[in-house]
């Protein structure tokens, strides 16, 4: 589960994009956070990464590169907490 910035959400709700990657966003919870919202997203870890490559079309606005580092973020830390209780005995 990895919370996606709302401007990806609206983003790639709009885009004509995997199956997927709309499912997923559209079962996912919205939550409040500051001034913006994120979308709670459950989906495995490939759909996460295509969500990433996906929203490249933000790299255009400061805003945009703002929620695709964010969300890179979040997702590389979720793949590293997963990994990591996967080698622990």
């Amino acid at each position: 589960m990895v919370d996606v910035p709302g401007l990806a959400a609206e983003h790639l709700q709009t885009a004509p994009q995997d199956v997927a990657i709309r499912y997923s966003l559209a079962a996912g919870q919205s939550v409040r956070r500051g001034q913006g919202y994120s979308v709670r997203a459950t989906a495995p870890a490939d759909v996460h990464q295509a969500i990433i490559n996906a929203s490249a079309d933000l790299m255009q606005s400061p805003a945009g590169r703002k929620a695709r580092r964010i969300h890179t973020g979040r997702v590389t830390a979720a793949y590293d907490r997963v990994t990591a209780a996967r080698t622990q005995p």
